[in-house]
């Protein structure tokens, strides 16, 4: 199990297109520091290319935009259970600080 994520940490949640699981990891924006250089580019290139790895240690790579998306609105349903179970009890209500689906439809009931 990961130890507790920091009360100023923030969660990025991932979503695999095909299956429509959204998986997450915690980070602060100074931990994404690179470690190797690729030869003949920079930092930016290797963090460029470099997997974003889950809670549930799967690597995925939402900077391509194909088979992994950044999102903030998915259903609890889709949250992914192994990711979950990572969380320690004090943890586990931050896996569900997102937008719903449901929310944009009583956005616009409060617009009409």
């Amino acid at each position: 199990m990961n130890g507790q994520i920091p009360c100023d940490a923030d969660l990025m949640f991932i979503e695999t297109v095909s299956t429509g699981t959204v998986h997450y990891r915690a980070y602060h924006l100074d931990d994404d520091a690179v470690t190797e250089v690729v030869e003949g580019g920079g930092a930016l290139v290797a963090l460029a290319i470099s997997p974003t790895v889950t809670r549930c240690g799967k690597r995925t790579f939402p900077q391509f935009e194909r088979d992994h998306v950044k999102t903030n609105r998915f259903r609890d349903e889709q949250l992914c259970r192994a990711c979950y179970r990572t969380l320690t009890p004090a943890d586990q209500e931050r896996a569900f600080e997102h937008e719903t689906p449901d929310d944009e439809d009583d956005e616009a009931e409060a617009a009409a």
